[in-house]
């Protein structure tokens, strides 16, 4: 399910908000994707929009022992993006239910709610839930 908040922040504060609250919790950003500027590269224009690729290694390696093909789903990602009404939002694909179909264990899955759980924490800190879609 892809959860979207609106930020409570402009784009600049809501980015250093972000990145500081993922390291709080233990976490480390492995990669930021400026989509806004790779359509520019390509002659296109885009609203502002990245896409931070995150997570806690030991987590994540945890369940990929289980079943590699989790590396599909992991590391974890969180989009910030302006709508065509210039509106700041902030999405998040959460990990739970997909991996509920995977053959893991409870305290497997446990570890994916967590992970959820923690996320959706450092969002509700960072805006109001807008939209739900699975």
């Amino acid at each position: 399910m892809i959860i979207t908040y609106k930020s409570k922040y402009d784009f600049n504060e809501l980015k250093i908000k972000l990145e500081s609250s993922i390291i709080k919790k233990g976490m480390r950003i492995f990669s930021i994707i400026d989509h806004s500027k790779n359509a520019v590269s390509v002659g296109m224009k885009m609203n502002r929009s990245l896409l931070y690729i995150f997570g806690n290694p030991r987590n994540g390696t945890l369940l990929m022992y289980k079943d590699m093909r989790i590396g599909i789903i992991l590391p974890l990602k969180i989009l910030i993006w302006e709508d065509e009404n210039k509106n700041l939002l902030i999405s998040y694909f959460t990990i739970y239910e997909t991996l509920k179909s995977f053959k893991l264990k409870d305290e497997e899955l446990e570890i994916a709610k967590n992970i959820d759980i923690n996320i959706i924490d450092i969002l509700k800190d960072l805006g109001n839930e807008v939209d739900k879609l699975l």
